[in-house]
């Protein structure tokens, strides 16, 4: 890839309490066999020492910004406005990337292409479509993680950046991909694990409560903003409350799960979301066993 054809990159990295972990990722980008313009890394509102980690060990190298708490959509616009490149790389500050990540990932870029992204190296296969990645079946299911993503920062500009409502928190990805796809964007896939997530000890994902609300939120801003079918919404609905339904009963938060197949209950009941509203006043003994011989049979 010569310097006229080469795609002018910058990298965006939200940081909270990041200290113990962001200079791993910061050095994935700088191990890259393809450079940035630039690497912005987003202090939000840190308690630690996360600022002052950064500037000590990266500052000759990294463009440190810091602003009050906001949360990871903000921070990340907050870095997208002041980037120069014409394209954005999103990286949390708890992920890293393969070395070839970026050079991968721009020989799929063509004028259409709003968003190229990747499989992740660890974690569960990505069952991602084959074939276009259309808005269609990126509601059925969010096949773009976070750091995996080289977006075109007009794409971005276009819909109004990541929705900085912190009730969305832990979904404003997803919800940005779907504006993004509905605004006519392509979306390119690279089958190829190029991103390695390592979720952190208190990250967002041990709170499925939040999680359940954040999805739940984005379906009700989806349906408006795009005025979709109620079927197609209520089918969206039924699948948040059942997957994460049953990920409580996993977790044995009983009352939580038993909310979740309620709902389902309420609108759309099935045999499986009844037997999963039974198995919520089960003791955990006897769900503990059903677990342990289940795993010793399969």
């Amino acid at each position: 890839m010569n310097s006229a054809t080469t795609p002018r990159i910058s990298v965006v990295i939200p940081a909270y309490k990041a200290a113990d972990f962001i200079g791993r990722a910061i050095d994935s980008v700088w191990a890259q066999t393809l450079s940035p313009i630039e690497v912005i890394v987003v202090n939000d509102g840190s308690p630690d020492d996360t600022a002052e980690f950064v500037q000590q060990r990266d500052g000759h190298r990294v463009r440190l910004i810091s602003q009050e708490n906001a949360g990871p959509g903000a921070a990340r616009n907050h870095g997208i406005r002041e980037a120069q490149g014409e394209w954005i790389a999103l990286l949390d500050a708890d992920d890293t990337w393969m070395p070839e990540k970026l050079e991968r990932q721009s020989a799929q870029i063509s004028d259409e292409i709003g968003i190229v992204h990747c499989f992740v190296s660890n974690g569960l296969p990505a069952h991602v479509p084959q074939g276009e990645v259309t808005f269609d079946a990126m509601w059925e299911r969010n096949y773009i993680g976070t750091s995996t993503v080289l977006m075109r920062k007009q794409a971005w500009q276009d819909v109004g950046g990541f929705d900085e409502d912190r009730n969305l928190m832990g979904a404003e990805d997803y919800n940005l991909w779907l504006r993004i796809i509905h605004a006519g964007y392509r979306v390119a896939t690279l089958r190829e694990p190029l991103a390695y997530y390592t979720p952190a000890d208190d990250s967002i994902m041990s709170n499925v409560m939040q999680i359940v609300r954040a999805e739940l939120l984005n379906i009700e801003k989806s349906a408006e903003k795009f005025d979709l079918p109620e079927s197609q919404v209520i089918a969206k609905q039924l699948e948040i409350w059942d997957e994460y339904g049953r990920t409580l009963l996993w977790q044995r938060d009983k009352p939580q799960a038993r909310q979740m197949f309620h709902e389902i209950l309420k609108r759309r009941p099935t045999t499986s979301a009844l037997m999963h509203w039974m198995a919520t006043f089960v003791p955990n003994a006897v769900l503990d066993l059903k677990r342990n011989l289940s795993s010793t049979t399969s």
